[in-house]
């Protein structure tokens, strides 16, 4: 897996797919290159690979408010 994506994904919080599917990230699994996920609309529980990582993904790691 691409060196950039095992960053965002050791980092991220929520990820964005294709523009319209929010997914809360519910773990990193660096041996498997697979991320965790939680589809808020759903309730669904998956994994995403290298390929579904780099078309159309978007992450986003939470900050604390100030």
């Amino acid at each position: 897996m691409d060196k950039t994506i095992v960053e965002k994904c050791k980092k991220a919080s929520f990820v964005e797919l294709n523009g319209v599917d929010w997914c809360r990230v519910d773990g990193y699994d660096p041996e498997e290159q697979k991320l965790y996920v939680h589809d808020e609309d759903t309730g669904d529980e998956y994994s995403l690979e290298e390929d579904d990582l780099k078309e159309g993904c978007i992450f986003y790691e939470v900050k604390e408010i100030k």
